[in-house]
C-alpha cells in the first residue's frame, strides 16, 4: 500500500508544477531562471521529443487512449509483478501515469523545463519524465556495477 502513496505523491507533484506552469506562464513563453536553466511551456502533442505531432487530432488521441492502457498494463506486469527493484519500478509508474493523464485530459503533455548550455539546448521535459530518466539510470548503474536484479514468477 505504501507504494500506491509514493506513485500517487509523485504523479502529484508532476501534475501540481505542470498545472502552476498551465496558469502562470502563456503558451510558447520562455523565461530564464539561471543561465544554464529556462522556463518554457510547451504543449507536446507527439510521443518522443514531440515526433508525430503531426497526425490528426482524431488519430493521435486514439493512440494515446489505446498506448496509455497498453503502457499501464505492461508497466503493472513488468514492473509490480516480476520486478522486485521497487525504485525502478514506482520511478517508471509515476512518470507513465503524469504523461498519460496530461494525453488524456489536456491539449498534451506539458513540458516546461528547458536545460541549455550556450545556445545546445536539450529538448523540454517535465518531472514525470525526470521519474522515467532516474529510474533508467538507476537500472543501467546496477547492471552495470553487476548487481542482480531479481525477478518473481508470482
Amino acid at each position: 500500500m505504501k507504494h500506491f502513496f509514493i506513485v500517487i505523491l509523485l504523479f502529484l507533484l508532476d501534475q501540481i508544477t505542470k498545472t502552476f506552469v498551465v496558469n502562470s506562464y502563456q503558451l510558447n513563453s520562455s523565461q530564464e531562471v539561471s543561465s544554464y536553466l529556462n522556463v518554457v511551456f510547451i504543449y507536446n502533442s507527439g510521443f518522443l521529443f514531440g515526433y508525430f505531432s503531426d497526425l490528426s487530432p482524431t488519430l493521435l488521441f486514439y493512440t494515446h487512449f489505446i498506448l496509455f492502457f497498453i503502457s499501464i498494463y505492461i508497466i503493472y506486469r513488468f514492473l509490480f509483478v516480476y520486478l522486485s527493484t521497487r525504485t525502478i519500478s514506482l520511478l517508471f509508474f509515476a512518470g507513465a501515469l503524469g504523461n498519460s493523464y496530461d494525453r488524456l485530459f489536456r491539449k498534451g503533455v506539458v513540458d516546461f523545463l528547458d536545460f541549455h548550455y550556450l545556445n545546445t539546448h536539450w529538448p523540454a521535459f517535465n518531472l514525470a519524465d525526470s521519474f522515467i530518466l532516474i529510474g533508467v539510470i538507476i537500472y543501467f548503474v546496477k547492471y552495470f556495477r553487476g548487481e542482480e536484479i531479481v525477478y518473481r514468477n508470482s
